[in-house]
């Protein structure tokens, strides 16, 4: 992923529906899961804890200790593998996430984050795959919805992504991620009044995360507002990265003018 594209990549939500948090909280005893007892149980509960603090380095070597004392636990698997992806060791997480999913066919949650991991390699088909697997398990993933979304719009399948991103709003409605990455398609389709409107009344909210003022910039500088786009980088970017930015925005308008797809390279 290239430096330059990270202030306005769509996010993923990866938590649950109450937060938007960089780490999921991953239940004790999945579907279809095989119960872990003992010191095993124990060090499952920390790795689990320790992961959710942000700390995946350590958070693996307890999951690869839980795993050793119960080789079959889909909790530390899917853990191991969640925090392998976030730690860029993409093929060790889709390694370990295979046999979760080969141990519990039914767990949405070891699905979805499957799903992240092929999104990470730049395999959007194979990630919509699984988001569909997770949702036709439970159609209220919310994580799944929204990956499901940036998938689709990956392949600039866009007005499918809108579908998605609705689906998901149509039952969290209050979800800043989803409404986030709606508004960013619908931009990327030409749609940007809607998407300006939706994202300016989005950084007005106090709980709005960094994110959504980035994807304001962006949906600026698609419309070719410049000064607008400027404006808004200016919050938390030096001048020179500014003009870096708005550069690259430029590149997407003619892109988009010559027909050209551009949603893998602005999800890159």
């Amino acid at each position: 992923m290239t430096s330059f594209l990270t202030p306005f990549r769509l996010i993923l939500t990866i938590a649950t529906v109450l937060s938007l948090s960089a780490c999921a909280e991953l239940p004790l005893q999945g579907s279809g899961s095989k119960p872990t007892s003992g010191a095993a149980s124990d060090t499952l509960r920390l790795a689990q804890a320790t992961a959710n603090s942000g700390d995946h380095a350590t958070a693996v070597e307890l999951f690869e200790k839980a795993l050793a004392a119960a080789p079959d636990s889909v909790e530390a698997l899917q853990g191991a593998g969640d925090s392998y992806g976030r730690m860029g060791q993409q093929l060790r997480a889709e390694t370990v996430l295979l046999r979760a999913h080969e141990l519990a066919p039914r767990n949405d949650e070891v699905l979805t984050i499957l799903a992240r991991v092929y999104l990470a390699q730049n395999l959007p088909e194979k990630a919509l795959k699984n988001y569909d697997k997770a949702l036709n398990i439970n159609r209220s993933n919310v994580a799944a919805l929204t990956g499901k979304g940036v998938a689709l719009d990956t392949m600039s399948e866009h007005h499918k992504a809108q579908k998605a991103y609705l689906t998901g709003l149509g039952m969290y409605p209050t979800n800043f991620v989803l409404r986030s990455n709606y508004a960013v398609s619908l931009a990327l389709v030409g749609n940007s009044d809607k998407a300006i409107s939706i994202l300016q009344e989005l950084v007005r909210d106090p709980n709005a995360a960094p994110f959504v003022r980035d994807n304001l910039a962006l949906v600026y500088g698609l419309a070719g507002l410049e000064n607008e786009a400027r404006a808004t980088l200016s919050l938390n970017m030096e001048a020179k990265d500014i003009e870096h930015n708005i550069n690259i925005y430029r590149a997407f308008r003619r892109m988009k003018q010559e027909g050209k797809p551009i949603g893998a390279l602005v999800l890159a």
